[in-house]
């Protein structure tokens, strides 16, 4: 079996596959690498920022 040596195999995390607007990821992708970081990790920044201000306002 393939094992990358960049990113080990983490059993939480799960591929998805979806669109996205094309400047809005290009915005993205210049912020990440602007913070050195991958794009991954501020969309599911994004994500868990969505699901904070939902809770919150549930309340």
């Amino acid at each position: 079996m393939y094992s990358s040596e960049i990113r080990t195999k983490n059993h939480d995390r799960k591929n998805v596959n979806t669109t996205l607007s094309n400047s809005l990821y290009t915005e993205i992708k210049i912020l990440a690498k602007k913070l050195d970081k991958p794009a991954n990790e501020l969309i599911e920044e994004g994500m868990v920022h969505v699901l904070n201000q939902y809770k919150k306002n549930k309340k």
